[in-house]
């Protein structure tokens, strides 16, 4: 039987791509096997610790039922724990700190820092905080003062005998104080004791979305009285139109004008805005029915360039002719004090107040769950904020 020399090539042509065939898979199913290898070494020296690969959620969760059954007592939560889950170090761990701390049980119990830092780390990527990149500043002493070049001097062309008088730069100054942010809630005990639905995580999912919308609101709208930070609306930002001004393509672009006007280094610039401004944005067109920022905002997340954020704590106000607010900033201007991240503390003895009256966690046969956190906000320069208010085009 004769080939041609096409039908041999055709041959050899399979005959080489089964063979490279047959070693891809053989090397894919090699690494499968060795990525399993060490998948499964590593979670044998996470287990020999006494570790789980769970959520700070769940493992606050777990506290909270610990809390329950030991009444906030951290030796009977010991011995709870020890029982319950004997394999669990962490918990155990956290419990046997608070007991060498000395924490009384009649004050409750005190969630150690180990775990509060776990905690926060589940709480923060759902504020618009965490996403604008914010740092931040240790406010180690519940306040912190700072300089703040507020005009410049001034500098001109002169004669040979110059005669002008001296100038010198002005200075002002910018402050952050520790302003207490808290949230309680009370859980029956018998619903920790019998329920099948982990109760306990939904409680720290309800602190989390609690905490998380105060801190946007006050960083917005904050207005800087005695127990509130000043948020950026009250740290005379630059602003720019009116509930009366109709949103069209051109103010994005002139807001930013304002930025750079300004002399902002622009290297941390993000808008924020609420869902009906993203819509609005969105339905701008031009004069022969164009999209304007659609595509830009739908495949990119961007606005005129910028990433944009969108948050239901952005103003917006439902009226006759709708209108909301349009932030613009650099974000490297902002300053976040933080004097406390977040504290933790459960008891069944406490006794709260709720619309004027005051009620008795141990008669109630409940258990109060309190969080506190300790936070201001502050700006090195106003001008690198805008506040655009437009109504619906």
């Amino acid at each position: 039987m004769e080939l041609t020399k096409q039908e041999l090539d055709d041959m050899i042509n399979k005959s080489v791509d089964a063979k490279v065939k047959e070693k891809e898979v053989e090397q894919k199913s090699k690494l499968r096997e060795e990525f399993q290898a060490v998948y499964e070494d590593s979670q044998r020296h996470t287990e020999s610790k006494g570790l789980k690969q769970e959520s700070a959620l769940v493992k606050m969760g777990r506290l909270v039922r610990l809390a329950a059954a030991g009444n906030c007592n951290p030796e009977k939560m010991l011995h709870v724990a020890k029982e319950v889950c004997p394999d669990d170090k962490e918990t155990k761990g956290y419990i046997q700190k608070a007991l060498e701390a000395g924490i009384p049980s009649s004050g409750g119990f005190g969630i150690p820092s180990p775990l509060s830092g776990r905690v926060i780390e589940a709480l923060y990527p759902n504020t618009l905080l965490d996403k604008l990149g914010v740092t931040k500043i240790p406010l180690t002493a519940g306040r912190l003062d700072m300089a703040r070049m507020d005009t410049s001097a001034s500098v001109g062309w002169v004669g040979e005998l110059p005669s002008n008088t001296p100038t010198a730069p002005v200075f002002g100054n910018v402050s952050l104080s520790a302003k207490k942010l808290g949230a309680n809630c009370e859980i029956s005990n018998s619903l920790l004791r019998y329920n099948s639905v982990m109760i306990d995580s939904w409680v720290a999912r309800d602190l989390n979305r609690k905490f998380r919308i105060a801190l946007d609101a006050a960083m917005l709208d904050g207005t800087g009285t005695l127990y509130t930070p000043n948020g950026l609306t009250n740290l005379g930002v630059q602003t720019y139109g009116s509930s009366s001004t109709a949103l069209d393509q051109l103010k994005p672009r002139e807001m930013l004008a304002l930025l750079k006007a300004a002399n902002i280094d622009m290297t941390n610039v993000s808008w924020m805005m609420s869902p009906q401004m993203e819509s609005w944005l969105m339905n701008l067109k031009t004069t022969t029915g164009a999209w304007i920022f659609m595509q830009e905002m739908t495949e990119r997340g961007t606005l005129c360039g910028y990433k944009y954020l969108v948050s239901t704590s952005v103003g917006y106000t439902d009226t006759t002719t709708d209108y909301g607010d349009l932030w613009l900033g650099d974000f490297d201007y902002f300053l976040w004090g933080v004097g406390l991240d977040m504290e933790l503390r459960m008891s069944q003895d406490a006794a709260y107040v709720s619309g004027g009256t005051t009620y008795s966690s141990f008669q109630r046969d409940s258990t109060l769950v309190r969080l506190i956190g300790e936070h201001d906000f502050n700006v090195m320069q106003p001008k690198a904020f805008v506040k655009g208010t437009f109504s619906v085009a």
